[in-house]
């Protein structure tokens, strides 16, 4: 039992530990690239634009 808690445990931080250290490489890459690092990329917008011919049905 007290094995199954202490893998349980290191699973934990592992994890924690990278997920941290993702988000912090990701913020660093993000600056090197002179961009904020919760901006949404602009070319989704295009992606995302409806079509304009399109009309609602009924």
């Amino acid at each position: 039992m007290e094995y199954l808690l202490l893998f349980g445990g290191l699973l934990v931080v592992f994890t924690t530990l990278r997920v941290w250290f993702g988000a912090r490489r990701a913020r660093i890459y993000a600056e090197i690239k002179k961009q904020k690092y919760n901006v949404m990329d602009p070319a989704i917008e295009k992606i995302t634009n409806p079509n304009s011919d399109r009309k609602p049905i009924g």
